[in-house]
C-alpha cells in the first residue's frame, strides 16, 4: 500500500516538475544571427562625462564588470546616479547589410548608445525630467557604415539610475542580424512615415538615425524616442515591386505588434492569417502574435508604386511595430512563420497540454 502511495506521488511530481518546465521560457522566437556576442566583461565607472563617448577615450584605469547584470551585483551597491559602460570589439564576419541590430538588453532606468562616437540610440529622460524605461528592450538600428570592418569598433553607454538596482541588467547583449528578414522577396524594414501624438524626445533628436516624421522599423516606439505614447498610432511604407517577380501568392509579413493593427494595402483592408487566442484584445494575446496577412489576388502592383497603411493602438506599456521580420514573401513562407512563431510561444499550459495529448 505504502508501494502505490509513493508512486503515485512521484508521478504528481514528475509532472508538476514537467508543468513548471513548460512555464518556463521566453516569449520571443526571434531567428537571429550573432555576429558579434557584447555579453561579458565591460569597462565600467561611475559619473559622468560626455568625453567618455569618444573611441579613443582613456579608460584603462577602469572596473571590469559583468554585462548583463546590475552595476549593485558587480560590487556597487546602493549606488544611484550616472555611470558608464565602454566595451572595444571588432566585427569580422562578412554581411551584406545597409543596418544591423544592437541589442542591449534591458537599461535601468535611462541610456544614450553610442558607437564610434556616434549616438545610436536613447530611451528615457535623463534629469531634471527624469523618465524610467526600464521596462523598454532597447534594439538600436546600426548603419553599417559606422562599422569598422577588421579595426577595433567601441561602444559607450551612458546609463542614469534613480532607484533600485541599476545598469545593462538583463536580456541579450550583442550585434545580431535577422536572418528570416533574408528571405522576404521585398525587404520592407528601415524607414516608415509616422503619425502619432506625441513629439519624439529631444535627446533622440542628435542620434545618427533620426529622421523627421519617420520612425525605423521594427522597434517599440519608446525605443525610438516616443515616451509614454499610449493610443493610436500610423505607419505608412511606399514601395515598388518588382515587375520580373510575381505578384500572386503572396503575404505581407510585419512581424510582431503591440497591440492591435487594422493594415491596408493600397487603399484595401487585409486580414491576419493564422492562429489567434480569445476573443479579445487581451486573451488574444496580440502583442505576441506573429503578423502576417494574406494578400488578395490583383491587389500587389507590379508597376507603380504601392502604398502600405499600418494603424496601431497600444493600451500601455511599449507599442509599435517592434520586431521583425518586415516584408514580403511568397504564402508558404508566410505559413511556415506563422506555425513556427505559434508553436515557439505557446503557454506553459498550451505546450503541457500538447505533451500529453499530441
Amino acid at each position: 500500500m505504502n508501494r502505490v502511495i509513493c508512486k503515485n506521488q512521484t508521478w504528481k511530481v514528475s509532472i508538476l516538475l514537467l508543468f513548471l518546465i513548460f512555464q518556463v521560457g521566453k516569449i520571443q522566437s526571434e531567428n537571429l544571427k550573432s555576429l558579434v556576442n557584447l555579453e561579458g566583461n565591460w569597462k565600467f565607472s561611475i559619473g559622468d562625462d560626455p568625453a567618455r563617448a569618444i573611441p579613443d577615450y582613456d579608460d584603462s584605469d577602469w572596473q571590469n564588470v559583468f554585462v548583463p547584470n546590475s552595476w549593485e551585483d558587480n560590487g556597487y551597491e546602493d549606488y544611484n546616479g550616472f555611470a558608464w559602460y565602454r566595451k572595444s570589439f571588432q566585427i569580422r564576419e562578412a554581411f551584406n547589410r545597409e543596418y544591423l541590430y544592437l541589442y542591449m538588453g534591458y537599461i535601468d532606468d535611462v541610456d544614450e548608445v553610442y558607437l564610434n562616437g556616434k549616438l545610436i540610440g536613447a530611451s528615457g529622460n535623463f534629469p531634471p525630467r527624469m523618465r524610467t524605461a526600464y521596462d523598454i528592450p532597447r534594439m538600436y538600428p546600426v548603419p553599417a557604415n559606422l562599422l569598422r570592418k577588421g579595426d577595433a569598433n567601441v561602444i559607450a553607454v551612458r546609463v542614469y539610475d534613480g532607484i533600485q538596482n541599476g545598469g545593462i541588467t538583463q536580456g541579450s547583449v550583442g550585434i545580431f542580424i535577422d536572418k528570416d528578414q533574408e528571405r522576404m522577396d521585398i525587404d520592407l524594414t528601415g524607414y516608415w512615415d509616422f503619425e502619432c501624438g506625441n513629439s519624439v524626445d529631444q535627446g533622440n533628436l542628435k542620434c545618427v538615425t533620426y529622421r523627421k516624421g519617420k520612425i525605423f522599423v521594427p522597434g517599440f516606439w519608446e525605443a525610438r524616442g516616443y515616451n509614454d505614447l499610449d493610443g493610436k498610432a500610423k505607419y505608412t511604407k511606399e514601395f515598388n515591386y518588382p515587375s520580373d517577380l510575381n505578384t500572386s501568392g503572396k503575404a505581407l509579413i510585419l512581424g510582431v505588434i503591440d497591440d492591435e493593427d487594422e493594415v491596408y494595402l493600397n487603399g484595401e483592408r487585409i486580414i491576419w492569417m493564422g492562429y489567434k487566442r480569445g476573443s479579445n484584445w487581451y486573451e488574444n494575446a496580440y502583442h505576441l502574435t506573429f503578423r502576417a496577412y494574406e494578400i488578395p489576388k490583383g491587389l500587389l502592383k507590379s508597376s507603380g508604386v504601392n502604398v502600405i497603411e499600418v494603424m496601431v493602438k497600444d493600451y500601455t506599456g511599449p507599442g509599435g511595430i517592434y520586431r521583425g521580420p518586415i516584408g514580403i514573401a511568397d504564402i508558404e513562407l508566410a505559413e511556415e512563420m506563422v506555425k513556427r512563431e505559434y508553436k515557439d510561444n505557446r503557454s506553459g499550459f498550451e505546450k503541457f497540454i500538447d505533451y500529453w495529448f499530441d
